[in-house]
């Protein structure tokens, strides 16, 4: 039996009495999950347990507050960024304003029956300064619970492969073992002896002053004596690889992997002020032994038929799973994943080239969509078209008359390699999308000045467009046109801003169990649809108004926060709430892959933690938050 300390009210006998119930839900929410177990005990102790009926007004506009709430059973509201947002189990209200003493600028109101604990502002202060996980979530908010999000990720990938270090380091702190270099006149034999004494695998070859003249690598040297022309006496200068790529040492370790990606090499040397200062290899800065990420990109690009590319993609997924553990951010996973889908692409039109009949056409290999941004997932399916050049209608014939049963070879391959079969059609073997300059441009005109309900459909799919092989220059001469009719069309801007910003975005609020018996509420959140493809949507409408070129949304919203469309603070919170539904939507792929599932994008509410729970929820509040943005330049 308990008994009421003497002078105690009723609501902290209450939880002191529960203390232990309470303690084990605290801590299934952030940022309680990450703090020491006394700090916990602390606020508990310091806190009153109390019920405020549904209607009621818990805070009134202008107050200013002295105590933190933390919803234990309930649900709150208040008026922020035009639209309501909602606190329920495990939310505390209002941090920011206790924090920096600030009147409140609405008024929270009770919209649930609600228990709350609540925290005395001198027990909140004493907190602030023991506890870095409470003081950080208070001071940095969302930006806190997705860091969290990633060490959570990171931490589960971590305990498969052992991953000790990042992709965001600098190149600098992985360039330990110091440089080998030596000068263009250095005999083979000895710059060969040098590195077998150091153990490296490359050298770089410098004048008298530092400034690098190229790179000599043991696949360099393999090739030589493979190739039977090895001469121990031939300097340097005449078999090294001239004007290799390069780095300054402040760029990240993820900057050097897209590098090497690219071009499919293992080596990146690091200049500053002109002289080369250092050199990275592969193995620095992704230490995997399972999934070797250059050599999946020779092999991609070195294919000998469409069943050698088939069998490669099983690698990359094993690739996600080590950039996760290696700390890599979404939008990292995915543009590699769709550089290597760059090179599949690339090296399936190689291998159906020859006996096409093509000699002659100038052409280019068009990716719309996902693969065009850069922004793909391992869930991806073709859009993709080609963009020729003729000189009359009846040569366009001609071309495309060959051209079609080249690109179905293509597609046909493509879908064997788990890029599948658009049901929409949107592939190059579609007569409708095999066009010459004049027709593409003639199909944008359509688009852009009558612009009905089907040519606004296909603004979200065409606008976002990328050469990924073939004559690049066709596509530049045709965006630069489009982006001018589009600049001088206010009308279509707005209709396109009208047709993105009808996009509902949901709350991502749980269901509760009497939602749930009463089979009310959703319970599956399209991470594509509803949440990232609106987001996308905002960006691309703002991008065109605003010439733009570039296809990624986080170039654009780079570009676009250059530009005055979006403030600092916005552009910071669109990006960190981008990043979280790639990071969402790419767990849930390489799950369901895992289990032997077909993937997709609907995630299940319920599934999520208390941390994913209240993350989506905010990053869901920040595409509604563009959606107005856009809403109130086209005064819609």
């Amino acid at each position: 039996m308990s008994f009421a300390i003497p002078g105690e009210s009723v609501a902290k006998t209450a939880v002191r009495q529960k203390a232990p119930g309470i303690l084990a839900w605290l801590i299934a929410y952030p940022p309680f999950d990450q703090m020491q177990a006394q700090h916990c005990d602390y606020l508990i102790e310091h806190s009153e347990l109390r019920f405020f009926s549904a209607g009621q007004v818990l805070l009134e506009q202008g107050a200013r507050v002295d105590q933190l709430y933390l919803v234990r059973q309930g649900q709150i509201g208040t008026q922020a960024h035009g639209e309501t947002q909602e606190y329920v189990e495990g939310d505390l209200l209002p941090v920011r304003e206790l924090v920096s003493g600030q009147a409140l600028e609405s008024a929270y109101q009770v919209q649930e029956d609600c228990f709350t604990l609540c925290v005395a502002g001198e027990a909140v202060a004493h907190l602030l300064s023991i506890s870095e996980p409470f003081r950080d979530y208070c001071l940095r908010g969302t930006s806190s619970l997705l860091a969290s999000v990633w060490r959570s990720a990171q931490k589960s990938a971590s305990a498969e492969l052992g991953a000790s270090y990042t992709l965001d380091m600098s190149l600098q702190s992985l360039t330990e073992r110091g440089l080998l270099s030596c000068l263009p006149d250095c005999p083979v034999e000895q710059a060969v002896k040098d590195m077998h004494e150091r153990q490296v695998s490359s050298m770089v070859v410098v004048n008298a002053d530092q400034h690098l003249l190229g790179i000599f690598t043991l696949r360099d040297l393999r090739r030589l004596v493979a190739g039977g022309q090895y001469d121990p006496g031939q300097a340097m200068s005449e078999i090294m690889t001239p004007d290799p790529v390069w780095l300054a040492p402040q760029a990240s370790a993820f900057d050097a992997a897209l590098l090497m990606v690219e071009h499919q090499i293992g080596h990146v040397c690091l200049v500053q002020d002109h002289k080369v200062v250092g050199m990275v290899s592969e193995r620095d800065v992704f230490s995997l032994q399972r999934v070797d990420l250059v050599h999946l990109s020779r092999a991609l690009r070195c294919a000998q038929d469409v069943s050698g590319l088939v069998r490669l993609q099983a690698d990359i997924g094993r690739l996600v799973d080590a950039m996760l553990a290696h700390g890599a951010r979404s939008e990292q996973l995915t543009a590699v994943i769709t550089r290597l889908n760059d090179h599949t692409v690339q090296r399936t039109i190689e291998l159906s080239l020859p006996g096409s009949g093509l000699d002659g056409i100038e052409f280019c290999w068009l990716a719309f969509g996902s693969q065009a941004r850069g922004e793909q997932t391992r869930h991806t399916d073709q859009d993709n078209g080609i963009l020729f050049s003729a000189s009359s209608p009846e040569q366009a014939n001609a071309y495309r008359a060959l051209l079609l049963p080249f690109a179905r070879r293509v597609n046909e391959a493509l879908d064997r390699c788990g890029m599948a079969w658009c049901t929409g059609n949107i592939m190059a073997s579609n007569p409708e999308l095999c066009l010459s300059e004049a027709e593409w441009l003639h199909r944008f005109q359509i688009m852009i000045e009558r612009p009905a309900p089907e040519q606004l459909l296909e603004s979200t799919i065409y606008f976002d467009c990328r050469s990924i092989w073939g004559q690049t220059s066709l596509l530049q001469r045709l965006q630069r046109r489009v982006l001018g009719m589009v600049n001088d069309n206010p009308v279509f801007q707005r209709m396109l801003a009208q047709s993105t910003c009808q996009t509902r975005i949901p709350s991502g609020k749980k269901r509760s169990r009497l939602e749930a018996l009463m089979g009310q509420g959703d319970d599956k959140l399209d991470i594509k649809k509803q949440a990232l493809a609106p987001m996308v949507d905002v960006l691309r409408v703002l991008a065109l108004a605003h010439g733009c070129e570039l296809p990624s949304s986080m170039d654009r919203l780079a570009v676009l926060t250059q530009r005055g469309v979006f403030s600092a603070e916005e552009s910071e919170g669109l990006r960190e709430a981008y990043r979280y539904l790639q990071l969402l939507r790419l767990q849930h792929h390489q799950t369901q892959l895992q289990q032997g599932q077909e993937p997709d994008n609907l995630v299940r509410l319920g599934s999520l933690g208390a941390l994913d729970a209240r993350v989506l929820r905010e990053a869901l509040s920040q595409v509604r938050r563009a959606q107005r943005i856009l809403a109130f330049r086209y005064r819609l």
